[in-house]
């Protein structure tokens, strides 16, 4: 999934602030999932192949039409890895 600008905005205003995102009580906002939908989703994403085709053909669409800056690739993976550290 592509991550956003306002998410990765959301990313690094919670890695300045992460007491703000903290309930009453002292329990984070976001609780840690359950091993059986843990389980379901690991299920899930074995069934996946391993390419997409279609995110394939995507893809090369997308690149015919524009092809991304060095800054731009850059930024989305910087942003997706800021994103995933607070996981």
């Amino acid at each position: 999934m592509i991550i956003s600008d306002e998410q990765v905005q959301r990313v690094v205003e919670y890695l300045h602030t992460p007491e703000e995102y903290v309930e009453r009580g002292g329990r984070p906002i976001l609780a840690s999932p359950s091993a059986e939908l843990v389980d379901l989703v690991i299920r899930e994403l074995s069934a996946l192949p391993d390419m997409r085709a279609d995110r394939i053909q995507q893809a090369r669409e997308m690149l015919d039409s524009e092809v991304p800056t060095a800054d731009m690739v850059a930024g989305k993976l910087i942003g997706r890895v800021l994103s995933d550290s607070i996981r």
